[in-house]
């Protein structure tokens, strides 16, 4: 069995702007991307992420055209649990697992073909042996749902990962509450902090440095190498991912990898794309004057249109950045690589590219912005790779994306 995650189109759609520059598989919630997740679930390499072929690093082709035999086809915006992996294990050529409405979450082919059976014939396959069904299970829909979720995932994350491993003593004068429900790797260096798991876990990846007066509320993941600045404070339902920099009041949110946020400010019910820095100052709004619930914007129809949440703050796509004192209103959807800054509140909808929000039609030089990435990333001896640098330029092209 060669296990492949793909990207159903109108999920890949409505998880804008975060995967403009990635599959759903690389998206993070709990304590993992769902292709980490995966693939600790299943004890097995993924062999192929399957998604949009701008995405993907083999240029396939009529010529050269991606073939896999005895395909494992996963749907990547569901989240697994040990009833859904066994289930998929034991599954048989030609057979399918399935919600009850329909919706396909697994199928085994003998012979997947890319060009094919992607693009024009994996969920309109009429023929297969063997239908299943399964109901209890967590999907990425929407943008939304990653907040929604995080809580879930966070607890089902720390109880299945952290009961086969050891979790290490922390150095200093500490307070710990519910320590049962608090797991550290190795070298985490603190002094005079909070861990709180009374409310949920907190899960403490190595090399995470939390400086002085920082209180951490669970549920909360923190990934390798973070550094959370003196008086942090986080509340529960927030995951940061490796090698960021925080501080000021965050909760209910997530942080991709290697990104910022290191000064005092409200952060919450929002996502943050990886390479992203938030400038000192900048705040969140997460609800409404009128407590009312938020309008969204789609970029299918290129319009907001009306929800059912009332908590929402900001959604950030990669390498975008906001300048000190930034005001960022209740649900506002920031695209790639924008750069923030002038007078009064930004738009809810900044797209991809944007120069200031404030003035109409700026747009960064992709010059600028390609010199701007390898100052940023080389300040962590990280280079933007040829392959990385391809996604970009084709966004790039694009209008109001």
């Amino acid at each position: 069995m060669n296990f492949v995650l793909y990207d159903g189109l109108l999920e890949w759609k409505n998880l804008f702007p975060l995967t403009l520059t990635r599959s759903i598989s690389e998206i993070r919630l709990g304590m993992f991307t769902i292709k980490e997740r995966w693939k600790k679930y299943l004890e097995k390499k993924i062999v192929y992420i399957v998604t949009q072929s701008f995405l993907m690093q083999n240029n396939f082709s009529d010529k050269h055209p991606l073939t896999i035999e005895d395909a494992v086809l996963i749907n990547s915006s569901f989240i697994p649990n040990q009833e859904l992996i066994g289930m998929i294990t034991t599954m048989k050529k030609n057979e399918k697992i399935c919600l009850e409405n329909g919706d396909l979450i697994a199928t085994r082919y003998d012979h997947f073909l890319y060009e094919k059976d992607y693009h024009n014939g994996l969920l309109k396959k009429e023929y297969w042996i063997k239908e299943s069904y399964i109901k209890n299970i967590i999907r990425i829909k929407n943008i939304y749902d990653i907040l929604m979720k995080n809580e879930i995932v966070l607890k089902e994350d720390f109880r299945f990962f952290s009961k086969k491993n050891k979790s290490y003593h922390l150095l200093g004068k500490n307070v710990i509450l519910c320590k049962e429900k608090i797991f550290l790797e190795e070298n985490i260096k603190t002094n005079n902090i909070v861990l709180n798991a009374e409310y949920g876990p907190i899960y403490i990846q190595k090399g995470v440095k939390i400086l002085e007066g920082s209180v951490i509320r669970g549920p909360v993941s923190i990934g390798k190498n973070t550094t959370l600045s003196i008086g942090s404070k986080i509340y529960g339902n927030t995951t940061i991912g490796q090698c960021c920099k925080v501080g000021g009041e965050i909760v209910n949110s997530v942080i991709f990898s290697y990104s910022n946020k290191s000064h005092d400010g409200f952060l919450g019910n929002s996502i943050i794309g990886k390479w992203c820095n938030l400038g000192s100052g900048t705040n969140v709004s997460n609800l409404r004057n009128d407590y009312k619930n938020v309008t969204l914007w789609n970029y299918e129809k290129k319009m907001f249109i009306p929800t059912n949440i009332q908590f929402f703050g900001t959604v950030m796509g990669d390498h975008s950045k906001s300048s000190i004192n930034t005001q960022l209103n209740t649900a506002t959807l920031i695209g790639v690589g924008c750069s923030i800054f002038g007078y009064g509140f930004p738009p809810r909808y900044i797209p991809s590219f944007s120069l200031g929000c404030i003035q109409n039609n700026k747009k960064v030089s992709f010059k600028e912005f390609c010199e701007t990435i390898d100052i940023v990333m080389n300040r962590r001896n990280k280079n933007l790779d040829f392959f990385e640098k391809s996604i970009l330029k084709y966004l790039y092209q694009l209008s109001n994306i």
